[in-house]
């Protein structure tokens, strides 16, 4: 059996899937094994991943047919790992000399069930990543037992991506085995991780390193979305159900209610983030953030955080003319409900009830169109999306 598995979820990455498996064929340390899994690529990622797979048995390969998400990728890889330690890669990102050889010593001297470890962060073109490598920055952390998610997501002292870290296999597949199914592309990372942390009983953070190369501005998560794209960004809404499920159904969800809370504030935040650079940002696409995250959340990143975060006056001034009207036609709709109640209350003291409409006032008179029955709203809702 190898000592480790690393786990690589790919998808139309037929350029950059090389430098990554490559990356991993250097490394001195050689008692390992690699998993990739093809989520449906529509390029030729299929027949460069063979080509590994054909050179190298330690490299093996699996296909979906069709794109289910990288959460369902990396559960499936999981659930086939033979190595007593995981490390995670995305196809677009390298390890570096040494990676393997380095973070397996450093965890077994540890003696911790997850271990953090230093990275190299890059970017094509100009683009800024001062800020990025902040998040990143080389410190030491130990925590213990709960403590381990709170440290995480609410006191932010380490971030949730898989990449820089290093598993106890066992914690991994005790994670896979309790975490629902759900066809997400964005926000994987931090799903995944609320699992590893919740049956982590140990977590160490060192500045050993750097280990791992990450390419910033290849993947999906540094792009400006279009409409389409962005409904798919607001469906990582639909962890959180899951998420709460799952606490309740350990009698834990009080206890880690917060870490709920803090998850769903920095997912928004980034959502409405992301949503302020579409060029073409229209009410409807203000409307589809609404549903899926809550009017007041929305509202609230808004008015406030996106604001400071995108300072335009032009979008400043189009999104608050849009949130005035969402605003506006929300307390018309409550205005008209409130007359059509009243009109319904004065019509029913004024107009004498047959028998039949005593027993069912509700129902239409014959040869009527039930959606213009009096006391019936005419209103049309958007309603959510369903999740897989």
């Amino acid at each position: 059996m190898p000592k480790l598995t690393v786990i690589i979820p790919v998808r139309n990455e037929e350029k950059r899937l090389p430098r990554c498996l490559q990356s991993i064929l250097a490394q001195s340390f050689q008692d390992w094994e690699t998993i990739c899994i093809d989520d449906g690529s529509r390029d030729g990622t299929a027949d460069v991943l063979q080509k590994f797979v054909d050179d190298d048995k330690r490299i093996r390969g699996s296909a979906f047919t069709r794109h289910l998400g990288t959460v369902l990728a990396r559960k499936l890889a999981l659930m086939d790992a033979k190595g007593d330690y995981v490390m995670f890669a995305d196809a677009d990102d390298e390890f570096l000399p040494g990676a393997f050889a380095n973070a397996v010593r450093l965890i077994e001297d540890a003696g911790v069930d997850i271990l953090q470890f230093a990275v190299d962060i890059t970017a094509s073109d100009d683009m800024d990543v001062s800020g990025f490598k902040q998040l990143f920055r080389h410190r030491e952390i130990l925590s213990a037992g709960s403590n381990i998610l709170y440290d995480c997501f609410v006191n932010r002292r380490f971030q949730h991506n898989l990449w820089n870290k290093i598993y106890r296999a066992d914690v991994c597949r005790k994670a896979v085995e309790n975490m629902p199914d759900i066809r997400l592309q964005h926000y994987t990372d931090q799903y995944l991780t609320f699992f590893l942390l919740y049956f982590a009983e140990s977590f160490r953070s060192v500045k050993d390193g750097p280990f791992y190369r990450y390419h910033m501005g290849g993947g999906v998560s540094t792009k400006r979305p279009d409409a389409e794209q962005f409904k798919e960004l607001c469906e990582a809404s639909g962890i959180f159900p899951r998420l709460e499920k799952f606490l309740r159904d350990r009698n834990q969800y009080e206890t880690h209610v917060s870490v709920l809370e803090a998850m769903r504030n920095t997912l928004c935040c980034d959502m409405i983030g992301k949503m302020l650079t579409i060029p073409a940002l229209t009410r409807e696409i203000i409307m589809t953030a609404q549903e899926h995250w809550g009017s007041g959340i929305v509202y609230d990143f808004l008015a406030e955080t996106g604001m400071f975060k995108y300072p335009c006056s032009n979008r400043q001034h189009m999104v608050s003319d849009l949130i005035d009207r969402t605003r506006a036609q929300e307390r018309e709709i409550a205005r008209l409900r409130t007359e059509l109640e009243t009109a319904k209350q004065k019509l029913r003291k004024v107009t004498p009830r047959s028998s039949q409409s005593q027993k069912n006032p509700e129902t239409p008179s014959s040869g009527k169109d039930a959606s213009t029955t009096p006391g019936k709203p005419q209103f049309r809702f958007i309603q959510k999306l369903p999740k897989v």
